[in-house]
């Protein structure tokens, strides 16, 4: 794919320029923020990825899609890379990329559960990684539309599980992940770093640029050789970058660079180690370089181009090497700022299992049905958000006997009920996602969507009551669950009198078995979900109580059943709101 423009890349930006002039700029296909960059470098952001056709696969190492998809807006990037490699300013055009990068359609939709499972927080927390010791410039808000949009099509979460699989069986082709993306991270801050640099000091940062170029073009070709998930396009794309003219080019320039002469010196030095001369003995130029130029031959240059009118020096003769070369392998930067973000995408998954790994727990990819009639089977539970405190998270073994089956839970404060759900909302989110989940194992039914609500904050402008509010909150259930969905509620009708809050809940429970989702809820009002627990088969609804010890302390475990009490006073005496406490504060303050 080698650049057919002679010309620099400024020649490139003018070129671009009245393009624009003349409309044949193609109209952003979807709305977003403001792009990084304006005028003509403004990059729309793509609805959906592009599929690349057949002929053109070898250049696009996709490892998201089963299909070679395209998520960048590859002609304007290219544009403005070339004009940053021109000027040496980037203007955070390659670190914004993915912010507007394409995604697989879904149906689900984050704002309806991303804040209560913590996903910026499971990001932060778990998903960070360091490579060669370095934090890595993670593109947090694209893996987080990657991890809160999971793919509608099973065939994408298929195609990511094998590659994650590969890469857990195979650790030397993890290694070589790890090693082309630390070339990525480098090269990222070249072009983060690249705005303020003096004419001196840009031939030296467009040596660096490249050179980071080729150490990574050359760590993509061997580790994925064997590979055979999609990891192997990472040596497909190699393969065809190798053989590219553009990257002889530059190999010829960087071996040129940097064995341009070899000097014979003569050194006499005195008996304090001081140099008392220094003959140089002999210059021989390596000639065999294309890009060598004899000096009769670059002195009848000179003067050709001073007769001519031009001026002419040795910078512009090297920036025009650079644009050249340049040119030569700039129409693979936009696959390969795609690649840093689906690179990202694996490396964090492998992060979230280190992590568990180093606290005694275990990942697993999990198992996707699409038919109702099966049973959820999760054993050896945990919630990630718990692997950044002091002790381990205690997993536990989840088996609800239909996916049909509305799960209601019961059980004391502090038993691990609000905790067990946000497990269940980062499972489902994350396997559909293509991501390992927080499990031993897992069966699990594809949703639609999902709709999750852990408690009710308030807010200095909130105009309605408790109750007003958990109404509001069932209504927005009710807009934003789907078939098939899965529904996480925490202690519904919390908000008013039992009478009233029981009346909601039975209504809440008959409205959704007409959406049939999957559903989890807890409560407390126990009597009444003793009540419903004696027509269970006939409201489809299953129970779960948090176990509690012979000293009635919980063990974080779920068994069948409806709790029998809340533990009220072992709550009051552990927050020490027990009759003689209080006592002895109302005798002291008076």
């Amino acid at each position: 794919m080698r650049s057919r423009r002679g010309s620099t890349a400024v020649s490139s930006y003018m070129r671009a320029t009245a393009g624009l002039v003349a409309g044949d700029e193609p109209t952003p296909a979807g709305g977003g923020s403001r792009a990084p960059l304006d005028g003509p470098f403004a990059m729309s952001r793509m609805q959906e990825p592009v599929p690349v056709p057949e002929g053109a696969a070898a250049a696009a190492p996709d490892l998201l899609h089963p299909e070679p998809c395209v998520c960048l807006d590859q002609r304007t990037l290219t544009r403005a890379l070339e004009f940053a490699f021109a000027a040496g300013d980037a203007a955070g055009c390659a670190g914004q990329a993915l912010d507007r990068a394409a995604i697989c359609p879904s149906t689900f939709r984050p704002d309806a559960f991303a804040s209560d499972i913590f996903l910026d927080e499971l990001i932060d927390q778990c998903l960070h990684f360091s490579v060669e010791g370095r934090r890595a410039p993670l593109a947090r808000g694209h893996l987080r539309r990657l991890l809160g949009s999971p793919p509608s099509d099973p065939r994408v979460t298929a195609f990511r599980h094998e590659v994650l699989a590969e890469l857990e069986e195979h650790p030397a082709m993890r290694k070589g992940l790890e090693g082309a993306y630390a070339h990525v991270a480098e090269l990222m801050r070249l072009f983060d770093e690249s705005g303020g640099h003096s004419r001196l000091d840009l031939p030296r940062w467009r040596l660096d640029l490249l050179g980071c170029l080729r150490r990574l073009f050359d760590a993509l070709h061997g580790p994925f050789a064997g590979a055979s998930s999609g990891l192997a396009r990472l040596h497909i794309f190699a393969e065809h970058v190798h053989a590219s003219q553009g990257y002889q080019d530059l190999c010829a320039l960087l071996d040129f660079e940097g064995d341009m002469a070899h000097v014979d010196l003569h050194l006499r030095l005195g008996i304090d180690g001081r140099i008392r001369q220094l003959d140089v003995r002999k210059i021989l130029e390596t000639r065999s370089e294309p890009f060598y130029r004899s000096p009769l031959v670059r002195f009848l240059l000179r003067v050709s181009m001073w007769l001519r009118g031009y001026r002419v020096g040795e910078a512009e003769l090297v920036e025009r090497w650079f644009d050249h070369v340049y040119g030569g392998v700039s129409p693979f930067l936009p696959a390969i700022l795609q690649l840093r973000g689906d690179m990202e995408f694996y490396l964090a998954a492998q992060q979230l299992r280190e992590r568990a790994e180093a606290r005694g727990l275990s990942v697993c990819l999990p198992e996707l049905v699409d038919s109702p009639e099966g049973t959820r089977a999760i054993g050896g539970l945990f919630n990630p958000l718990l692997l950044s405190q002091s002790g381990p998270p205690v997993p536990c073994t989840l088996d609800v006997d239909s996916f049909q089956r509305m799960c209601i839970l019961t059980g004391p404060n502090s038993g691990g009920k609000t905790r067990l759900l946000q497990a269940i909302g980062l499972t489902q989110m994350l396997g559909q996602a293509g991501f390992y989940v927080p499990a031993e194992h897992a069966v699990l039914r594809r949703a639609s969507g999902m709709f999750v609500s852990l408690g009710q904050e308030t807010s200095a402008d909130q105009t309605e009551g408790r109750l007003g509010t958990e109404l509001m909150r069932i209504r927005q259930l009710f807009e934003q669950a789907h078939p098939h969905s899965l529904v996480v509620l925490d202690e519904l009708c919390s908000g008013t009198n039992p009478s009233e809050g029981e009346e909601i809940f039975h209504l809440v429970v008959e409205l959704l078995r007409e959406l049939r989702p999957e559903v989890f809820i807890t409560t407390h009002f126990l009597k009444f979900a003793g009540e419903l627990a004696e027509r269970a088969d006939e409201l489809s609804l299953c129970f779960l109580q948090v176990e509690l010890d012979e000293h009635e302390k919980p063990t974080y475990q779920f068994i069948p059943g409806v709790a029998t009490t809340s533990l009220a006073h072992r709550t009051a005496a552990r927050l020490g709101v027990t009759r003689d406490e209080l006592l002895e504060l109302v005798r002291r303050n008076s």
